[in-house]
């Protein structure tokens, strides 16, 4: 099988290599994917796991979601980690902007009635937060829209996210908070973040005294979204509850509020009694960090070092290129990085 799986390799590898320049490419690709459906597509994804972009790889991409395993590959938590299986969907959208519609008739129907066919509920909960990450507006409604009232509650619970963040409708939202799942209810008002109108803010604040902590926190984070400054108060409480979910709870928003008092409130809760909360702290000071070297101010000062260095280097070489005797050993570079938009300064002593 190994052996099998190299030739496919190098078939493969050859025929887009060649793809510009030899006709019968297309013929190969097709061919090693009818002939060999399994090693073609192991194959075929390490070309299409890339941000690369070409016309082999935009021909090799159609060859490829005509592939049965497809589905079960994209929609498989074992396969991928959930932004390259984001990524690869979104490569696959571009070729086809129909694919949604078909992975979506791969979930569930309304009667199933192509339970043999559809995915199992691991794969469905995968493929639902796909296309609730790439899929715009409401066109899978008809398709999804009967899931947040599935047997199944993995299912139930991502397609009440699905649906309600399309609809961001509180009445809907409110009658989800019946059910008995968690994970529905909790979805259900996150649904909501983002909605500022008074029957969603109404809600959000009914919420936040739930005798759960996922509809708890996700209502505590919708009302912060709005800018409501109360929350943060209620959020340095809940840190400092005496059940560890509501303090993991809390460990968590900080990390989406950050600020400089929710990061030292995080260092205590780094070293808290439960490893749970101490987990989430530490996940949250990381993505706090993350998202400061993402600002404007830490990119810009990440170039000008950057620039600086290269511009020190690039001295430096020239110097080294010219004759010994016109210049002293020593010689002193000066860069002004507040200012080194506008350039740098060589000083040289000549040699007495």
């Amino acid at each position: 099988m190994e052996s099998s799986q190299s030739l496919v390799d190098a078939y493969l590898e050859r025929a887009i290599d060649e793809f510009d320049t030899n006709h019968l490419s297309t013929r190969l690709i097709r061919r090693l994917a009818e002939d060999f459906p399994g090693l073609f597509l192991t194959a075929a994804l390490r070309y299409l796991k890339t941000n690369e972009q070409s016309n082999a790889l935009r021909f090799l991409t159609t060859v490829a979601i005509r592939q049965e395993a497809m589905f079960e590959y994209l929609t498989s938590p074992d396969a991928s980690s959930r932004e390259n299986a984001v990524n690869l969907f979104s490569r696959f959208l571009e070729i086809d902007p129909s694919f949604d519609v078909k992975l979506a008739e791969r979930l569930p129907n309304r009667r199933e009635s192509n339970l043999s066919d559809a995915l199992d509920s691991v794969h469905s909960t995968r493929a639902l937060d796909i296309l609730d990450q790439t899929s715009r507006g409401r066109r899978l409604l008809p398709i999804v829209g009967h899931l947040p009232s599935y047997r199944d509650t993995r299912i139930s619970g991502k397609a009440t996210l699905f649906v309600g963040r399309r609809i961001q409708n509180p009445s809907w939202t409110k009658k989800q908070l019946v059910q008995a799942d968690q994970r529905v209810r909790a979805n259900a008002v996150e649904s909501l973040w983002g909605l500022d109108s008074p029957a969603a803010v109404s809600l959000l604040e009914d919420c936040v005294d739930d005798i759960n902590n996922r509809v708890l926190g996700n209502s505590l984070l919708g009302l912060h979204l709005l800018g409501r400054s109360e929350v943060e108060r209620r959020v340095f409480g809940l840190a400092e509850a005496g059940k560890y979910q509501f303090r993991s709870t809390a460990a968590w928003i900080l990390g989406k509020m950050s600020g400089d008092e929710c990061v030292q409130r995080l260092t205590v809760l780094v070293k808290d009694d439960h490893p749970q909360v101490r987990s989430t702290a530490l996940r949250s000071l990381i993505e706090i960090r993350r998202a400061v070297a993402r600002t404007p101010e830490a990119i810009a000062s990440r170039a000008a070092k950057a620039n600086a260095e290269a511009a020190a280097k690039a001295v430096e070489n020239a110097l080294h290129a010219i004759q010994p005797e016109s210049l002293e050993k020593q010689v002193d570079v000066r860069l002004d990085g507040a200012a080194f938009g506008a350039g740098y300064t060589v000083v040289a002593r000549r040699g007495r």
